[in-house]
């Protein structure tokens, strides 16, 4: 049960930061606001690492060293944390000339490309039920975008294809996690990320960003700004840190087909148009979305029983 929890509050924080990062347009540039989230969120995990070392009575010169003292880590961590700036980047940019709502569903195309990128990278082999699985995520994550806006005015935008492209980083980061995250623990994995994510994005925040237009002074920066930096930075990558070690990479991926509902729900309260929560494609995409949930989260318990079977008989 804590694991499910665990997901589905990782999964409540993915589809705030859809809604919250719409707003921030208004007060800075997607580069600016990126840039800004990083080094603040850098700062607060360095701090909190720093007090775990000295709660626990260990030397922090050597606890550093053992983080940086392996090249194939430091090139690992770059890649990581390239991929999830890219992504970051791109939902931003992206937001400029679509909705929250499109990004959301869109993002749930992220488990098929997570299946693929682990399957040429990884040479992971998905049964064809999971695959299935995952193909009625998406089919359910459509029909509840089409349910909560008028398919007639439903067209492509500029910016999901920017974010189109986004999503496929944000696979690759995680099948690099579920790779390469297992030597380190979930906040030292986050701080690793955060610190080599910041190396990334300074540079070009400073050239591109526009920072001589951000508004520091308005309190809506503030408030979207630290929400950002704190719940769908900070907790996010430690909770996923710690899912993909403890249920998979692949469940983490398909709690990701819940994202869309969450906006979704936010959206209706927001505007006062409840009804569409009750749309015939609404309900119908839930459930296509709870059952592509068991057909891949069966197919991983099956896995699982098989393996510790296997175990005992040893």
């Amino acid at each position: 049960m804590s694991s499910l929890f665990t997901l589905l509050l990782w999964a409540w924080l993915m589809a705030s930061s859809f809604v919250v990062s719409g707003n921030m347009s208004a007060y800075a540039s997607p580069l600016a606001t990126s840039g800004f989230r990083f080094l603040l969120a850098l700062a607060v995990i360095t701090i909190a690492l720093l007090f775990r070392w000295h709660n626990a009575k260990l030397n922090m010169a050597e606890q550093c060293r053992q983080l940086f003292q392996s090249w194939r880590r430091v090139c690992q961590y770059l890649l990581i944390s390239g991929a999830l700036v890219g992504f970051f980047v791109g939902l931003f940019r992206a937001l400029q000339s679509t909705t929250p709502l499109h990004t959301s569903v869109l993002y749930t195309l992220i488990p098929l490309m997570g299946v693929l990128v682990a399957r040429v990278w990884l040479k992971e082999r998905t049964s064809g039920v999971r695959i299935l699985g995952f193909l009625l995520g998406t089919i359910g994550a459509l029909s509840v975008l089409l349910a909560t806006q008028q398919a007639l005015s439903f067209q492509w935008n500029s910016g999901d294809s920017i974010f189109l492209g986004a999503c496929f980083l944000l696979a690759l980061h995680v099948v690099s996690v579920q790779k390469w995250g297992r030597s380190l623990n979930a906040l030292s994995g986050a701080f690793m990320i955060m610190l080599f994510g910041s190396i990334w994005l300074l540079p070009v925040t400073l050239i591109w960003g526009d920072l001589a237009d951000v508004k520091w002074s308005h309190s809506g920066f503030w408030v979207n700004v630290l929400y950002l930096t704190f719940f769908t930075t900070l907790l996010t990558f430690i909770l996923q840190q710690r899912l993909v070690v403890q249920v998979g990479a692949s469940r983490l991926l398909a709690i990701s087909y819940t994202i869309p509902v969450w906006v979704a729900c936010y959206t209706a309260l927001s505007q006062s148009h409840l009804g569409s929560l009750l749309d015939a494609g609404f309900l119908m995409g839930v459930l296509l979305l709870l059952l592509a949930l068991v057909l891949i989260d069966e197919r991983i318990k099956q896995r699982s029983s098989l393996h510790g079977q296997g175990t005992s008989a040893k």
